[in-house]
């Protein structure tokens, strides 16, 4: 890997006022911390900050930190960044210090190589695991991780036992965990038209029809009910003569 050197100064201004005056300044507050060193406030300038972010993300990065005239020197790795959400400016970085002798555990982005078979047949790749994580040298931190897809075909699974295996790097997650898998084409679903059930024809309702009654003649219906009604209607008009008492 390529080293990347960047200046940086020893930072005294703290808090919400000290960093914003320092992103006044077109610098960027950060920290760089270890496990065998105290942590430092640096500020880095941005344009240096955003030419090594171009490089990636695993880049080691020399940092010349100078202090009224003197000048210490630390290798480092980014370990975290903070962003504004809305304009991308850059907030803050964390660095990690690090030992050139000393191993190191990180994550690495994998990097998917060729075409695997199975696409050819309608298959879909799916990338089941984006970052894999990792024990190395310094100078053997990789970029990423090349996983060569070419001999998948559907419904293979490549897993971390598959990977190649990089020179001083050793991988650290289980040997079973899947990398990349081709999945089978999704089946056309058959179309089903739905049963329409034919609506029930209602039956017309079948009005008989009796001789046409003469102007002044009531129906045959409607007389019919009449003459039933009558002699209700007499014997509620006409009260019922008493019986004449047999005179003895």
């Amino acid at each position: 890997m390529e080293d990347l050197t960047i200046d940086a100064l020893l930072r005294t201004e703290f808090g919400k006022q000290g960093a914003k005056a320092v992103r006044n300044k077109k610098l960027v507050p950060g920290v760089i911390y270890g496990k065998h060193h105290d942590t430092l406030h640096v500020s880095i300038p941005v344009e240096d900050l955003k030419k090594i972010l171009k490089a990636g993300a695993n880049e080691l990065i020399k940092i010349n930190i100078k202090n009224n005239g003197e000048v210490g020197r630390k290798t480092a790795l980014i370990k975290d960044m903070q962003k504004h959400v809305v304009t991308d400016e850059l907030l803050h970085v964390d660095l990690y210090e690090i030992s050139e002798n000393e191993y190191i555990r990180m994550k690495a982005p994998v990097l998917i190589k060729g075409k695997a078979k199975g696409i050819e047949l309608g298959g879909i790749l799916q990338v089941v695991t984006r970052e894999l994580n990792i024990r190395c040298l310094p100078k053997a931190i990789p970029k990423h991780i090349e996983v060569d897809v070419t001999e998948l075909n559907i419904g293979h699974t490549l897993h971390v036992r598959d990977i190649k295996s990089i020179n001083d790097v050793e991988f650290t997650d289980s040997p079973d965990v899947p990398v990349v898998h081709v999945m089978a084409p999704a089946k056309e679903e058959e179309v089903v038209q739905p049963v329409v059930a034919e609506a029930a024809v209602a039956e017309p309702e079948v009005i008989k029809k009796g001789k046409e009654a003469k102007e002044g003649e009531q129906p045959a219906e409607e007389a019919k009910d009449t003459k039933q009604a009558a002699p209700a209607a007499r014997e509620k008009a006409e009260p019922k003569k008493e019986a004449k008492k047999e005179s003895k």
